[in-house]
């Protein structure tokens, strides 16, 4: 259950759609210099998104903005493609300076049946399978569309209930009924270790501090906890953002929702998160 979650929420990084091609990896799983995963995967998930009603996605809504992200220190990757069932590189995937990949959605719609989505990394060799320094997401998280920085309560409300829809349509059939519920949400600057600056507003009278807890580098806090001190209005300042409607701190570290598998080497030689 923590794998089907965390494929679904928050970030999607290629890994958590499928184990990567076997030969790609030695026996122990070890990361080779290029691995793969299957375009198809990808393809479905963001089919599936755009299938969404699109009164649940008038308030928030999946940016769909890939990009590789570091969290390592290392640098990126050598080389994006994309390889047919021959094993012969179809379509090279441009990777800005920034880690964005503009052309990535294009691409893999019009990928050949069967091809996969290949990473080259050669300074990561050796590393364990499912390590994360270098992560790649889709931009799968929904996003308020509103970015004034003002929200009322009602929109925040409707926000992560359409939250907890999207997310769904990311999960297997089978299990959408165990998706947590989007009651919370996230607020992540673009400009890193900016404070938290949002405050909550009743007729006008602001009202006392909102708690919050950092989590997957953002501010995640209760909507419940606003509705209960009476609150219509949200105001935030402090920059660009992105606010986004997530389940619980709680809930998402009960799953793996959020974290990066990063592991780095020992006195020993071991491989340890």
């Amino acid at each position: 259950m923590r794998h089907i979650f965390s494929a679904a929420i928050m970030s999607t990084s290629l890994l958590a759609f499928s184990a990567a091609s076997a030969d790609d990896y030695d026996r122990e799983g070890v990361r080779g210099e290029v691995y793969c995963f299957p375009t198809q995967d990808a393809v479905e998930t963001v089919t599936k998104l755009q299938s969404a009603k699109e009164d649940r996605k008038d308030v928030v809504a999946p940016p769909l903005t890939p990009r590789f992200r570091i969290f390592d220190g290392g640098g990126l990757p050598q080389g994006f493609f994309l390889r047919g069932g021959d094993n012969q590189v179809l379509t090279d995937i441009p990777v800005q300076p920034d880690g964005t990949t503009p052309a990535f959605i294009s691409k893999i719609f019009s990928a050949e049946q069967g091809s996969d989505i290949c990473i080259q990394d050669n300074t990561r060799i050796g590393r364990p399978g499912d390590d994360e320094g270098l992560y790649f997401e889709m931009g799968l998280t929904p996003v308020f569309k509103n970015i004034s920085g003002r929200y009322a309560i009602d929109e925040l409300t409707e926000g992560c209930k359409d939250g907890k829809s999207l997310y769904k349509k990311m999960v297997p059939a089978a299990v959408r009924i165990l998706m947590p519920s989007a009651d919370h949400l996230s607020l992540r600057y673009e400009t890193e270790d900016t404070p938290f600056q949002a405050t909550a507003y009743k007729d006008g009278e602001a009202l006392p501090e909102i708690e919050t807890e950092i989590y997957n580098e953002a501010y995640v806090f209760d909507l419940e906890e606003l509705e209960d001190i009476g609150a219509d209005t949200l105001v935030i300042s402090g920059g660009a953002y992105s606010l986004s409607p997530v389940p619980s701190v709680k809930t998402m570290k009960k799953f793996g929702i959020g974290e990066k598998k990063i592991y780095t080497q020992n006195e020993a030689g071991d491989w340890v998160r």
